[in-house]
């Protein structure tokens, strides 16, 4: 089966949005924790809230977390849980990687 030249195009945007550590870790958290408002989040890594919205927006744009409002919050959870499968992957490549050196 062949696969689609726009596939391929899909994949690179997704790995676009993962090519930020803090969106990396921002997902594990949301993983292990549940979900999260922007405050919550904000505390946590230590950086400023436009910066956290701005991550998080990317986030949501490629469909890796979802969001439910409650009054003026907004809460994020992880939508797409077997992107995590990335971690692992991304974990034993470079295991390998450092092992042939």
């Amino acid at each position: 089966m062949k696969t689609d030249l726009k596939d391929f195009d899909r994949r690179a945007a997704i790995a676009g949005a993962l090519a930020h550590p803090l969106r990396l870790r921002i997902l594990d958290f949301l993983n292990t924790h549940g979900p999260a408002c922007v405050c919550q989040l904000v505390e946590v890594f230590g950086c400023l809230q436009p910066i956290m919205s701005k991550h998080l927006a990317v986030l949501k744009t490629f469909g890796l977390v979802s969001i439910r409002k409650e009054g003026l919050k907004a809460f994020y959870s992880l939508k797409a849980p077997c992107i995590l499968n990335f971690f692992e992957c991304a974990d034993k490549a470079f295991e390998n990687h450092k092992n042939s050196l």
